[in-house]
Formats: C-alpha cells, sequence, structure tokens
C-alpha cells in the first residue's frame, strides 16, 4: 500500500503568491500578498500538525503515548503563542494603523469558536503525560473532530482578510514591522526546542519549492534546530510531517501493512 502523508484529512492553504504566479508568472505582488502568504505558510504548518496527529493516533503504541502526547502538547503551544500574538500585538497594532477599532475581532471572534476544543485537547495530553488518563487513539481522534473543522475555517479565512488590508493601503507603511515584531516576539516565546516541532511540519517544497529559503530565520538558528535539537527532541518530532531537510515523509506511526522499506 502507499505511504501515508499528512496532506489530508484538512486541507492545506493556497498562498495568494502562489496563486497570483501560478495564472500569471509576471504578475506584481505587493506586501499585502506577501504577508498573507507568510502567513499562510505558518497556517500550513498548523494544518500539517493536525494532520500528522489525526492520522496517527490510532496507531500509537504503548511505548510511544507519551511522547505522542507531548508531540500534541507541542502543537497546542505553538498554535497558542502564535494567536495569543495576534490578539495582543499584532491584531491590534493593524487596527491603530487603519484607524479603525475592531477591524479585526472577526478573526477574535473565530478563536474563540475552538478554544474549549482546543483546551480539552491539552487537557487530555497533559493528563496522559502525567499518567491520570490512559491513552486512546479514538479520544484524540474525537476531540479534533470537535474543533478541527472550526479552526481550519478560520486558518483560511484570515488570508483573504490581511490581502484585504490592501483598501487601507495608504496608512499600513507599518504592516511589515508589525508582523515581522510578533513573529519574533513568538519565536522567543517558543525557544529553540519549541521550533523543533514547528520544523517537522514545515514542508520547504510546498507549491513547487517556491517557499524553500521560508522562514527567514537567522541561519544559525536553522542550523542549530534541524542538527544537534532535531535528535536531541527525536521521540517528539519523529511524528512530525517532514524529515530533516523539510521534504514530507510517510509518517511514522502508520498501520504496519501501509509501511514501505527503505
Amino acid at each position: 500500500m502507499a505511504p501515508v502523508y499528512a496532506d489530508h484529512p484538512f486541507t492545506l492553504i493556497p498562498t495568494p503568491v502562489f496563486l497570483l504566479k501560478s495564472a500569471n508568472p509576471d504578475a506584481k505582488t505587493d506586501k499585502f500578498d506577501e504577508i498573507a502568504s507568510e502567513m499562510a505558510n505558518v497556517h500550513n504548518m498548523f494544518v500539517r500538525g493536525l494532520n500528522s496527529i489525526y492520522l496517527q493516533a490510532p496507531h500509537i503504541v504503548p511505548s510511544d503515548e507519551k511522547h505522542f502526547a507531548n508531540y500534541i502538547l507541542a502543537f497546542h503551544n505553538f498554535l497558542h503563542i502564535h494567536h495569543h500574538g495576534e490578539e495582543t500585538q499584532f491584531f491590534p497594532e493593524v487596527e491603530a494603523m487603519a484607524g479603525i477599532p475592531g477591524l479585526m475581532e472577526g478573526n477574535v471572534e473565530q478563536h474563540h469558536a475552538f478554544h474549549d476544543g482546543l483546551a480539552a485537547f491539552k487537557q487530555y495530553a497533559e493528563d496522559v503525560v502525567a499518567g491520570k488518563e490512559r491513552y486512546d487513539g479514538g479520544k484524540v481522534r474525537g476531540i479534533i473532530d470537535s474543533f478541527g473543522s472550526a479552526l481550519m475555517e478560520h486558518l483560511a479565512d484570515e488570508i483573504p482578510t490581511l490581502v484585504g488590508l490592501r483598501r487601507y493601503e495608504d496608512k499600513m507603511g507599518g504592516l511589515e514591522g508589525a508582523i515581522k515584531e510578533e513573529a519574533e516576539t513568538s519565536m522567543k516565546k517558543l525557544g529553540l526546542m519549541g521550533l523543533v516541532p514547528c520544523f517537522a511540519n514545515l514542508d520547504v517544497h510546498y507549491e513547487n519549492d517556491m517557499w524553500i529559503n521560508w522562514p527567514p530565520a537567522p541561519g544559525p538558528v536553522k542550523f542549530l534546530v534541524k542538527t544537534v535539537l532535531w535528535w536531541v527532541m527525536r521521540d517528539v518530532r519523529k511524528f512530525g510531517a517532514v524529515d530533516r531537510t523539510g521534504t514530507m515523509q510517510p509518517l511514522y506511526a502508520i498501520p504496519a501493512e501501509t509501511k514501505t522499506q527503505g
């Protein structure tokens, strides 16, 4: 049988830059297309991460249960830091630039739609790690089913929202700086160890290698994450969608009959 990859059941988000260039290779892009595309790349790490959890959840062996629960917690931590940074830093700055209080409130409201499901997801994983709950792959999938669609809708909807800021173009001179500042803050909160599970769901070959040099993190950081820390955190990142080079790989915990040799 064919190997299983983290490209389903939830759908990856095409970037505005890719869509424009696919329609017309000579098309000009602007900062709104580019910022929205960077956000889509971040969101696609969440999509691959949740796909990898959903697909592998029923097949986790006892010796990997706590490692997998820690992988779930790493996913939750990354998502929580990202959304907290948006709500407390990036969105308020956008609203201040536009001079329209509440401009991004729709995005914040979408965060609330999946908050309880994510909280239950985190609590269950914490309880498995602590030995308070027995691991149950069906329960993991059930919790994801309770919030997954709302989360995916939000991740997709935010991209055209960012492109749509073009209507306030004359007020958005600080947009690039605002998103860069928020990204740097989030990276610091994640820490180097926290970046490993993120890079474990970053397909650098997505959209015909268009994003092969993304993200624009310092070279030494990428090197450390993909070498020393990659191996230090092998019990967690092995569940990720990609290998150390950022290439999509067959998922680790899949039914034996679907695994391939080599």
